[in-house]
């Protein structure tokens, strides 16, 4: 017997932005064009000392459930702010299904586990 997977709407969704240790130099953009390349680090990095973090993140989305939770990690992350990353068809919807795929794995494995030990009782 299978349960129904939990939605997004169900889980409680978490987007956690933190300083990416990833240098920034030879990271941030890869154009062909070596002044261009230069110009967005420069950008980036003027960002970081005025102490905005998602000019360079790493970012993490988690994915909760009762006690469950699932994360999804994505580094070198360059966005205006968390609404821009968040725009929908991009990483963010990615990391969302991902974690909440890992998430319902989880929780089917438990259910089942309990099952069975139900059984044995």
């Amino acid at each position: 017997m299978n349960i129904r997977p939990i939605t997004r709407g169900e889980a409680t969704i978490i987007t956690l932005a933190e300083p990416d240790p990833i240098p920034v130099e030879g990271n941030a953009c890869a154009s062909g064009d070596e002044a261009f390349d230069r110009e967005v680090e420069q950008g980036i990095l003027a960002r970081l000392e005025q102490g905005d973090v998602w000019a360079w993140a790493a970012v993490t989305v988690i994915v909760a459930w009762g006690p469950f939770c699932a994360r999804s990690h994505l580094g070198c992350c360059s966005y205006a702010d968390e609404d821009e990353f968040k725009r929908p068809g991009g990483y963010f919807d990615d990391m969302v299904e991902e974690a909440l795929e890992e998430l319902n794995e989880a929780v089917l494995e438990t259910y089942e586990r309990m099952k069975k030990r139900e059984m044995a009782a």
